[in-house]
């Protein structure tokens, strides 16, 4: 039962859904690497949207589920307003960014996101995965713990288990449109190049989001809070290590000449292209 004026838990995360929609469009327009994370998250979105909607799956407190999802977008999108402050203050015409080019107001794992996508050589896919491992790995354990802070979370996580089963079961069709949106027929070409894309997979979603759930606990221990942040902080680089160049010196190699060879063929929406 919801109260007059109060918005109901599907409609706070409706509201996350079409201010990421405006954002897909926007980057689209643009021709932005920030559109492929973006339209992965709307569609995400509007699938949770959907589940409270229905009550499938039967969430025991929505309002939780739609205030973690507030939270973790929220998150996202100061990242997101930061470096376009940067990108206003300093156009780009192309070319390759470093991550400490970009201000501090950027959280770190952000920062090597955009440094990472702005490459010559960068698949949508990669991207993808990226931003995916900056938002679970980062935004998701500090989201969780502001609302431990506010409320208790260890109530929830049957929900937030719930959360998990539902995200992980639409992966292969956002994957699929979202192939057909950016990079028709390369989906398994991008993979090529990735070796580690089981992050955006149903087994990789729920690991990333049970691990983020360590972490904001040990982001709430005094004994392990630094070590924790430290942690979080440095881990989307490190992922991006290890996808880019790989620890044995013949995947290096082989990696380097297949993204000489191989152009990344991205392709853009036509204008007016629907996103939902």
């Amino acid at each position: 039962m919801t109260t007059p004026g109060v918005p109901s838990p599907a409609e706070k995360v409706e509201r996350v859904a079409r201010e990421l929609a405006l954002r897909v469009g926007r980057y689209d327009a643009e021709r932005d690497h920030r559109a492929t994370f973006a339209y992965t998250y709307y569609r995400l979105t509007t699938s949770l949207t959907t589940a409270l909607r229905t009550g499938t799956p039967p969430f025991a407190e929505p309002d939780w589920v739609a205030d973690l999802s507030v939270s973790l977008a929220s998150a996202y999108f100061s990242a997101m307003d930061a470096t376009d402050t940067w990108l206003a203050a300093f156009p780009r015409s192309g070319g390759e960014v470093a991550p400490g080019d970009l201000p501090d107001a950027v959280p770190p794992p952000w920062r090597d996101v955009y440094a990472a996508s702005s490459v010559r050589h960068s698949y949508v896919l990669e991207e993808v995965l990226f931003s995916m491992m900056a938002h679970m790995s980062y935004d998701l354990p500090l989201a969780l713990r502001s609302l431990d802070a506010r409320a208790g979370n260890h109530r929830h996580i049957g929900d937030f288990h719930r959360m998990n089963d539902l995200l992980a079961t639409c992966v292969d069709e956002v994957q699929d449109d979202l192939a057909a949106r950016y990079c028709r027929g390369l989906r398994s070409l991008d993979r090529l190049f990735t070796r580690d894309d089981e992050l955006f997979t149903n087994y990789g979603i729920r690991m990333a989001r049970g691990l983020a759930w360590f972490n904001s606990d040990r982001l709430r221990e005094p004994t392990s809070a630094d070590a924790a942040t430290a942690s979080i902080s440095r881990s989307t680089a490190a992922f991006i290590t290890r996808i880019r160049f790989p620890g044995d010196w013949k995947l290096r190699a082989v990696s380097r000449l297949l993204r000489l060879l191989i152009p990344p063929r991205r392709q853009w929406p036509a204008p007016g292209t629907p996103i939902g």
